[in-house]
């Protein structure tokens, strides 16, 4: 179990600020954090190992607590299987924190065999974390300071340095990335 300090970056750090400044851009703007929360998603599993390959955006009203939709091939290239990964975003104040409820609702949309990724500015409260464990449900949490950190990566990875660049993609990128499938459908990307 993490506190919601180790789930933030430490304050005044690079990363502090990267999070403060995601946050700031995507305060009016929440529906289109989703887009950078699947690209953070796909860089954290990928970063474990895992083949992610990620699919769309849902529509922002009427999600059912689904935001972006994934796939993640199990097994070797030669012989695997895809497993679909149903994401939540949440862009909340760093200092905040997501509560066991919040977190259910995208449990409750897993069908057998799916799993779920959770990405968040702020924390995971002790309650949610503890409901994951004992429930043994399959959620990835990604919290802020995961968050900053993956994102600071690919600033420097891709970007030069520059976070207003990978910011205005994200933006640019939303709207060929929202559309309306049922989430199965990654299975046959």
């Amino acid at each position: 179990m993490k506190s919601s300090k180790d789930q933030q970056p430490s304050p005044g750090s690079p990363e502090d600020q990267v999070l403060q400044q995601v946050y700031a851009f995507f305060d009016g703007r929440k529906h289109a954090f989703e887009l950078l929360a699947s690209k953070v998603a796909a860089e954290v599993l990928r970063e474990s190992g895992a083949r992610y390959r990620e699919g769309w955006l849902s529509r922002s009203s009427g999600d059912g607590g689904v935001d972006f939709i994934g796939r993640i091939d199990m097994g070797s290239p030669a012989a695997s299987t895809p497993v679909v990964a149903l994401g939540q975003a949440k862009c909340i104040l760093p200092r905040s924190s997501i509560s066991a409820e919040q977190v259910a609702r995208v449990v409750a949309r897993l069908r057998r065999g799916w799993i779920g990724v959770y990405v968040t500015t702020g924390s995971f409260s002790r309650s949610a974390q503890v409901e994951i464990i004992d429930d043994q449900y399959p959620v990835v949490l990604i919290s802020g300071g995961t968050l900053a950190t993956t994102i600071r990566r690919m600033v420097m990875a891709n970007y030069g340095g520059d976070l207003a660049a990978l910011l205005d993609s994200v933006i640019d990128g939303y709207g060929t990335a929202v559309t309306h499938r049922r989430p199965e459908e990654v299975l046959w990307m």
